[in-house]
């Protein structure tokens, strides 16, 4: 079914897919904006829009309470990630990092473990590899937490798309759209 967004995200949607589509070097993308707000729905739409399997990340099965296993962890799924071009089309991938905000916050923060300010530090290693190795492989990041998100970390996507530009009338609208089903 088509997803009921706003127009101005639905434009931003469309933007992602023709970006892709014509190959134009940009292959990364945060999706941010309240609980909701349809971010990972519109994840999947894009990689059904665009031909493309999804592979879903959930970060929170990653997190260990041994200290330096969160880090292996990711360091694994990294390499699994950069593993896909020797057995799949990298063309025909899409990886969601579904609520990457679990782990990724802000490294300065002065709530935070320092073991978590390691874990962000290890993601934007990772990250920074696998632009390195695989170019083809689309990235989609989902976040709740965008202002508590880690500066570095918003600075390896190359395009960050606000979710929450939901006017009065959108909100009606996409309330109307579900309750008329029941």
């Amino acid at each position: 079914q088509p997803l009921n967004l706003p127009v101005v995200i639905s434009n931003d949607i469309k933007g992602i897919i023709n970006a892709v589509n014509h190959n134009i070097g940009i292959n990364k993308f945060l999706l941010e904006g309240l609980p909701g707000s349809g971010k990972t729905e519109a994840a999947k739409h894009i990689a059904r829009l665009l031909g493309r399997t999804l592979y879903c990340v959930d970060f929170e099965h990653l997190i260990d309470s041994k200290l330096g296993q969160t880090n292996k962890n990711i360091a694994s799924v990294f390499a699994e990630i950069n593993m896909i071009n020797s057995f799949i089309n990298p063309e025909k991938v899409i990886v969601l990092f579904d609520e990457i905000d679990v782990i990724a916050l802000d490294r300065v923060n002065r709530n935070d473990v320092r073991e978590m300010g390691r874990v962000t530090s290890t993601i934007l290693r990772e990250f920074d590899r696998l632009t390195d190795l695989n170019k083809e492989i689309v990235i989609i990041a989902t976040t709740n937490l965008y202002s508590n998100f880690d500066k570095a970390l918003i600075r390896r996507f190359d395009a960050v798309i606000n979710f929450n530009r939901y006017s009065k009338e959108d909100l009606l609208e996409v309330a109307e759209y579900y309750f008329v089903s029941f």
